[in-house]
């Protein structure tokens, strides 16, 4: 148990921080095009890329959990090896036929979504990145099942950003090609991230790509693993459908302008996840080892820490968003303060959403995953009867209320599926610690907001600062458990051994 925790905070020790910066750099980017493009073209960006965040999750076929879960639990290295080339080479092809899908109905989509001619030619180059994303998720969660996470992981996560970054500079704001030049950039970055997350698994294992065995001897093959990631693969469809289609709804349902109006929002909703994703990058083949060991009583355990450290990562930020949403929401150039209700409502519902942890993942690795389909569909049908009644009504704030309800009810299912299916769940006495110390935070985060007289980055700076250390003295107030100390001294350790 204390071995696989200090492994988990290790891995998170590294990933965290380069996940936190990678985020913090799209943040910014996003910020960055915002003031570029204007509201409507920003929209009718957010909207392209929900799209292809949504037909990611078709060309992934299920793989990337997949293959965390066959190279976490292989028998030989050349198992693995056999996975994990099979994988590459799958979502490789099926990337590359919906590139060539999506260049082919650009026409007939920007009619639905946005009628402008420039709206058919992004979705076209924006297309050209699918295969590199594709490509860029197996690797890393090959070095997932590894267990192996390095200061690599760091470079991997600012680069593409960094990339995006310089690519927008040039071709949208000083040569002024607008959204192409920023769907220009945006597939240029993919290509980086995607070249990075191949040459750091290469060098992990030198020999992934190369077949070394006959066909027969290499390991799993590509039917056995869509033999289990088939579940994975319409459940990922749909949890697309009812997590990325907010924005794209929006500009159907309404127009581009509202789009972007929303788009902050939509922004700020998956970084309140960070916390949860880097501690999952560890805990994810861990579950699959202690599943295949039948200890459950450990891995409750392990659920247990990794998802109150998920909620108390993710609280401040919340807490700073929901207490000053206008402030936060001024950092973009073109903000509106008519997304006040939907960031609040965004907010209640992510952490709702963290506070049931890794349900998805524990059911998957544990080998469950066709009960994933079981919470996901349920969500989507709420989502869309949901935006059809709410966003031509509500606008902005309907499209939040469906995203909403929809991720609570997969979230709220999932732990159900959890609990009946391996008899844990992840709520105990020490789960309270992170919300108690939420309200002192809070209370910093409203003062400073009162106090402050400043631009919105100066006020969300200083009351984010705050906020966050009051929300740590607290927390180290009401007292750590042995796990919770086994994290804090491996984090630390490897803090001093960077420093030294």
């Amino acid at each position: 148990m204390s071995q696989d925790v200090k492994a988990i905070a290790r891995g998170t020790g590294l990933l965290l921080p380069a996940t936190l910066a990678g985020n913090l750099l799209l943040l910014l980017l996003d910020q960055y095009v915002n003031g570029v493009l204007g509201t409507a073209d920003y929209g009718l960006f957010g909207a392209i890329k929900r799209v292809l965040q949504l037909v990611g999750f078709v060309v992934l076929l299920g793989m990337e959990n997949a293959v965390i879960r066959f190279v976490a639990t292989a028998a030989t290295p050349e198992a693995a090896r056999g996975a994990v080339r099979h994988a590459l080479l799958g979502t490789l092809a099926a990337s590359g036929v919906a590139a060539a899908v999506l260049v082919a109905i650009a026409g007939p989509f920007a009619a639905w979504v946005d009628p402008a001619p420039a709206t058919a030619e992004a979705l076209r180059i924006g297309a050209l990145s699918l295969p590199f994303a594709a490509v860029r998720m197996v690797a890393v969660s090959a070095s997932q099942g590894w267990r192996v996470v390095t200061h690599r992981a760091l470079v991997m996560f600012l680069a593409w950003p960094l990339a995006q970054f310089v690519g927008i500079a040039a071709l949208a704001h000083w040569l002024g090609f607008g959204i192409r030049g920023v769907m220009i950039a945006y597939v240029g970055a993919m290509a980086i991230g995607a070249a990075l997350a191949v040459g750091f698994l290469w060098r992990l294992r030198a020999d992934v790509l190369r077949p070394r065995l006959p066909a027969a001897a290499a390991g799993v093959g590509f039917v056995a693993l869509m033999g289990f990631a088939w579940p994975m693969w319409i459940q990922g469809v749909v949890m697309g459908l009812y997590t990325w289609l907010d924005q794209v709804l929006l500009a159907s349902l309404r127009s581009t302008t509202e789009a972007g109006i929303y788009g902050p929002v939509a922004t700020l909703a998956p970084l309140f996840g960070v916390g949860l994703g880097a501690l999952n990058g560890m805990f994810a083949p861990i579950i699959a080892e202690r599943r295949l060991a039948g200890d459950m009583a450990g891995l409750q355990g392990l659920y247990r820490t990794v998802t109150r450290w998920a909620v108390a990562l993710a609280m401040p930020p919340l807490v700073v968003c929901a207490v000053l949403p206008g402030a936060v929401l001024s950092l973009w150039p073109n903000g509106s303060k008519e997304a006040i209700d939907a960031l609040r409502i965004t907010c209640a519902a992510q952490l709702l959403c963290t506070g049931v942890g890794s349900v998805n993942y524990l059911l998957i690795m544990a080998g469950h995953q066709r009960a994933t389909l079981l919470n996901g569909i349920p969500a989507v049908l709420l989502n869309l009867g949901l935006s059809f009644a709410l966003i031509p009504v509500l606008g902005v704030t309907g499209a939040a209320i469906a995203n909403a309800v929809a991720t609570m009810a997969a979230n709220g299912i999932g732990l159900w599926q959890v609990h009946a299916a391996l008899g844990i769940h992840p709520f105990d006495r020490a789960f309270l610690r992170p919300l108690i110390a939420a309200i002192p935070c809070a209370a910093t985060a409203w003062l400073a907001g009162q106090w402050v007289s400043a631009p919105p980055l100066v006020t969300v700076a200083i009351a984010g600062t705050a906020a966050g250390v009051v929300f740590l003295a607290a927390l180290r107030a009401l007292g750590l458990d042995a796990d919770d100390r086994l994290v804090l001294d491996a984090i630390v350790a490897k803090v001093r051994r960077k420093a030294a």
